[in-house]
């Protein structure tokens, strides 16, 4: 753990319990919103996992909260952070962000992509097995992945009334609500480019079938307020269970 904190690995959160419904939640308290990262699982200061993503920290760690049967390096990696907690030992995660600024001539040079293989050659973490496997392994989450995003698609609309507009939530539709965590679970909310991502809740008890409502507050009210009138439709992109984009139609580039 020492050799990664020296070359610019930041705790970045740990992993906790989620009691009632027997699942590993994250706890992401840096960088969850950060791309082309380089991440780390760590358990008593040794070193048990590491990997990159070129998705946001806080969408690839859902990926190991909530695997499927497809997503074999994440059903894994899942089971081994389990095993370490029912055994009472904490799992903490470690992220080194690619800062944008190392290039090779005109070239951007990704850090995590560069420094993955050899870390983990070096430190050789209990969790990663073999290269070959491990690339293979996360070649198949990657394509499982794009299968379920097809067949459930991340966005839907949402037509703002005044309930909505003057208490800072909104409902999402049945057809939506597996792709959203668990009651309770904290929400990252992007508003957009001029206004910071702020955190809402997630509540499944309020309505009929535990369909979740996103809670989020007076920032939430405000932002709507501003850009939305009554009977207006707004957007909202899934990132992940715990994060969603809010877009307002007008700044929807209709070219992609």
């Amino acid at each position: 753990m020492d050799r990664l904190l020296k070359i610019g690995f930041e705790v970045a959160g740990h992993w906790r319990w989620e009691e009632g419904v027997d699942r590993i939640q994250p706890e992401i308290i840096k960088h969850a919103r950060q791309i082309n990262i380089l991440y780390a699982f760590v358990c008593d200061g040794a070193v048990m996992y590491v990997g990159k993503t070129v998705q946001t920290l806080a969408r690839r760690m859902s990926g190991y909260s909530r695997p499927v049967p497809a997503q074999i390096t994440n059903m894994r990696v899942n089971e081994k952070i389990r095993a370490v907690m029912q055994a009472g030992q904490a799992v903490d995660i470690l992220a080194l962000p690619d800062s944008g600024l190392m290039h090779y001539g005109v070239f951007h040079l990704n850090l995590a992509a560069a420094l993955e293989d050899d870390i983990i050659r070096q430190l050789d973490p209990l969790w990663n097995g073999g290269r070959k496997e491990s690339a293979l392994l996360e070649a198949n989450d990657a394509l499982a992945t794009a299968e379920a995003v097809q067949k459930t698609p991340p966005n839907f609309d949402i037509v703002i009334g005044p309930t909505y507009r003057n208490q800072g939530f909104f409902n999402v539709p049945a057809r939506a609500q597996k792709l959203f965590g668990s009651d309770s679970e904290k929400v990252e909310i992007d508003l957009s480019e001029e206004m910071p991502t702020i955190l809402g809740t997630i509540n499944r008890r309020c309505n009929r079938g535990n369909n979740p409502r996103i809670m989020g507050g007076v920032a939430l009210q405000r932002w709507i307020q501003a850009n939305f009138n009554e009977g207006e439709a707004m957007q909202v992109e899934i990132i992940s269970p715990i994060s969603i984009r809010l877009r307002v139609p007008s700044r929807i580039d209709p070219g992609g």
